[in-house]
Formats: structure tokens, C-alpha cells, sequence
């Protein structure tokens, strides 16, 4: 039995970024589907580096972001849960 030590440099990782992300920074998307309340509203994609995972951010009504980060009004979304809210709106 072979017994492995971990070092520092062997257990990190490091960060892969998305070189062409699908979907652009400030793309809107309104979700009103799903049971969680919390997310239903307007969003608006601020970060796209590590797609399919994007950084979304709450729009309130007059257009302007939120700039808590509260999970609330901060949320990482799957490219897929964007494409459907953008398919229902259309």
C-alpha cells in the first residue's frame, strides 16, 4: 500500500477561465419560472469568465444594477437556465 503526501503545490488548482464565452456581458433576462421567489425578477449577466457559470446581477425597475452581493441579488447562473428565461420572454 502506497501512502501519498499531499503538498501544497500538488492540491491547487488553478483557475480555468473561458477564452470564448457564449453569452456577452450585459445581456438581460427576465426569470419567471421556477419555486424560489428569490430569483424572479430582472438579471443582467456581469461576468462571463468562467461560462457555462455566469455572474449574473439584479436590475431594479429604473434600469440600474444592484450592487449588494447578497445571494439575493448576486447569483451565479448555468448558460442553460439563461437560454430558457430568454426563450420564454421571446
Amino acid at each position: 500500500m502506497e501512502k501519498f503526501n499531499k503538498t501544497p503545490g500538488k492540491t491547487t488548482s488553478a483557475k480555468v477561465e473561458c477564452k470564448y464565452p457564449v453569452l456577452p456581458v450585459g445581456q438581460n433576462f427576465l426569470v419567471d419560472f421556477g419555486s424560489q421567489q428569490a430569483l424572479h425578477g430582472k438579471w443582467q449577466v456581469v461576468e462571463n469568465t468562467e461560462a457555462p457559470f455566469y455572474l449574473c446581477s439584479r436590475v431594479f425597475d429604473n434600469g440600474e444594477l444592484s450592487r449588494r452581493k447578497s445571494a439575493d441579488h448576486r447569483r451565479k447562473f448555468f448558460e442553460a437556465e439563461i437560454y430558457r428565461a430568454l426563450d420564454e420572454k421571446s
